[in-house]
C-alpha cells in the first residue's frame, strides 16, 4: 500500500496543528481524484497517508 508523509511547519502549538491539517487536506484531495479510499495517520508533528495504489497493467512478453 503506498504511502505519502505529511510533515507539519516549525511553527508550535495550535499553528502547527492547523498547518498539518491544511496539509493533509490538499493532499488528501488530490490523491482521492486517483483512488477510492484514504487512511489518514497522525502522529508527532506528521501524518501518513496510505491510499489504495491503481493497479499496474500486467505486460505479457512473448518470445521473438
Amino acid at each position: 500500500m503506498p504511502v505519502v508523509t505529511v510533515r507539519a511547519s516549525s511553527k508550535q502549538g495550535p499553528a502547527q496543528l492547523d498547518t498539518l491539517v491544511r496539509k493533509v487536506t490538499q493532499t488528501t484531495s488530490g490523491l482521492l481524484e486517483e483512488n477510492d479510499r484514504v487512511l489518514v495517520v497522525y502522529g508527532e508533528g506528521r501524518a501518513n497517508l496510505y491510499y489504495e495504489g491503481a493497479p499496474r497493467p500486467r505486460t505479457v512478453s512473448r518470445p521473438a
